[in-house]
């Protein structure tokens, strides 16, 4: 649910989740005083489903981001690599060596920030000089990256709060059921 905007949005979930909670609550307190029931088991497992539902979510963000990051090493290592032997040893014409080791450079700075050399027609080897729409990908490339990273912590963050509060519900009810059903 944490891709919904807006403030109703956000009471209206945070309300779901505190209704979800308490059933969780009341049906572990009942079947800690009642013994085991339907109607208990029930508000138990439909209680934790939003709650663990929405971790499940929120925790699976970080895999997706990592799978971006594999990705961008893939294309890194496929793209944006010298060849074995060097680019002049490379069984092709001097405007297609340039142009794949100018586009080499290319991934290589706007995934790594790195400036490879590149190699001219000529066959001598050139400093890669980006262009200010390059530098400018660079940049947005980066910010986009950092803030993949912390949108993955953070919905890590809340993927692990979820759990745990959902846990504590259920002890809590647990107690406060086990507690009752001692009492005379």
């Amino acid at each position: 649910m944490t891709h919904w905007i807006g403030w109703l949005e956000l009471v209206a979930e945070q309300a779901l989740l505190a209704i979800a909670l308490l059933v969780v609550f009341a049906g572990s307190r009942r079947l800690a005083r009642d013994g085991m029931s339907r109607m208990p088991a029930l508000m138990v497992a439909l209680g934790l489903v939003l709650p663990v539902g929405d971790a499940w979510i929120n925790m699976s963000v970080v895999k997706q981001v990592r799978a971006l990051q594999a990705d961008k090493m893939a294309a890194i290592a496929l793209h944006g690599r010298e060849p074995a032997g060097g680019w002049e040893k490379a069984a092709s014409s001097p405007e297609a060596r340039t142009l794949a080791s100018t586009e080499a450079a290319r991934v290589d700075y706007l995934f790594e920030g790195g400036r490879a050399p590149i190699v001219d027609p000529s066959g001598a080897r050139v400093p890669f000089m980006p262009s200010a729409d390059e530098m400018r990908a660079r940049e947005q490339f980066v910010r986009d990256e950092k803030g993949a990273e912390s949108s993955a912590l953070s919905s890590w963050d809340r993927g692990i709060r979820l759990l745990a509060e959902a846990a504590v519900f259920l002890l809590a009810g647990f107690a406060v059921g086990w507690r009752a059903r001692r009492r005379p």
